[in-house]
């Protein structure tokens, strides 16, 4: 008798579990798209739905975003275009049903993109992803990255026009299946009314508009993200801010530096305002930007005239002067063209430094940049480095 009732407590207890462990399970009716996950599943249980798992952590970049949802489908965002919303499908999967009309779909493998935006193409190579890029908006003699020179002598890689005039034959011929323009494509709407006629999915990144420098290449991710090169293009990043940190580790160089360019008639100086990455960079490498309060929650540069700049930056420590505007070879024929510079410290004790041809493209080599800037501000005796040239 005491056998049978302890079984039957047993059995009855064993049944209150049971029934509590359902009570607490989620229905069946929950919407897939709801569900969240550490574990991302590669099941076909994932085909065609859209189950959270992560938000990608960005260290520094700010102008875009991602999302990673399970069975390797991925969502992103760019600041130029905060009302849409860009899906990546991978390859052998399903489109999600019922996506909203601001979601434009992107099928991997993604193996034909036209590249407007030079700056990001350096990104692309040092993760091993050019075969992916068919056309480009730059001609070959305005390039500087060794990789997409061979390509295009070879004819791997074509130029499709600029990005104000695209040859839309081409594209459409090439079978073209993104292409990634800078914002200065927004001043052409009949263009990307084309792109639209066409079905052409196209994005304006914004890396430029990035404050911090590593910004900038933390682009490399959603690269990645786009092309199935993630752990390449997250070691590529790491690599990056492991060479800063080393700089930032170091003691401060107490060194000023002025940094500007000048138009093609030497009529307006153009400085970098004091939130851009440029200004950064030599704030990274030691230095001290000397007209950082110019525009300091801004990128790109302003205008001024060279007597302003005069007054701001003749005592500054060292001139980087970006040499891709008006361009000079010599000290001399600097000074030619502006005879004030002559008072300028940074001339008088020879330390004058144009930038290397490759600089405006040399997103992928900004940790060997701001080395270089270290370098210089710490060694004013070198002639050169990878990134800056003595002028003499």
């Amino acid at each position: 008798m005491k056998n049978t009732l302890k079984s039957m407590v047993i059995l009855l207890l064993a049944v209150l579990i049971l029934g509590t462990a359902a009570a607490c399970s989620p229905s069946g009716d929950t919407a897939p798209s709801l569900l969240t996950t550490d574990a991302p599943s590669t099941g076909d249980e994932a085909d065609g739905k859209l189950i959270f798992v992560r938000e990608e952590k960005l260290e520094y970049a700010t102008e875009f975003t991602l999302t990673h949802y399970e069975g390797g489908y991925k969502e992103f965002t760019v600041s130029s275009a905060p009302d849409k919303k860009y899906l990546i499908v991978p390859e052998n999967r399903s489109v999600p049903a019922g996506l909203d009309g601001s979601t434009l779909v992107l099928k991997q493998p993604i193996s034909k993109i036209c590249f407007n935006s030079s700056s990001l193409v350096s990104l692309l190579d040092a993760i091993g992803g050019l075969e992916s890029v068919a056309t480009v908006g730059s001609k070959i003699d305005t390039w500087y990255v060794e990789n997409v020179v061979a390509k295009m002598q070879s004819g791997d890689i074509k130029y499709s026009g600029s990005f104000r005039t695209p040859d839309f034959e081409m594209l459409s011929s090439e079978g073209i299946e993104l292409v990634i323009d800078t914002t200065m494509l927004a001043n052409h709407p009949e263009v990307t009314a084309k792109y639209d006629e066409l079905s052409i999915p196209y994005f304006m990144e914004t890396s430029a508009r990035e404050g911090h420098p590593l910004g900038r290449v933390e682009w490399v991710k959603l690269l990645g993200a786009l092309l199935g090169l993630e752990e390449e293009a997250k070691a590529y990043f790491k690599e990056q801010v492991d060479r800063v940190n080393a700089v930032t580790a170091r003691e401060k160089t107490g060194k000023t530096v002025a940094m500007f360019y000048l138009s093609t008639d030497a009529q307006q100086v153009y400085p970098r305002n004091g939130g851009d990455y440029m200004a950064q960079m030599i704030g990274l490498a030691g230095g001290t930007y000397i007209m950082a309060d110019v525009a300091p929650d801004k990128s790109g540069g302003t205008s001024m005239t060279m007597e302003d700049v005069y007054s701001r930056c003749v005592d500054a420590d060292y001139l980087f002067y970006i040499n891709f505007v008006l361009s000079f070879s010599s000290l001399e024929e600097m000074l030619e063209k502006l005879p004030l510079l002559a008072d300028f410290k940074a001339v008088k004790e020879g330390r004058v430094y144009i930038t290397s041809p490759d600089f405006t493209q040399a997103t992928a080599a900004i940790g060997g940049i701001i080395e270089d800037m270290n370098t210089v501000l710490r060694e004013p005796g070198i002639d050169s480095t990878n990134s800056l040239i003595k002028l003499k």
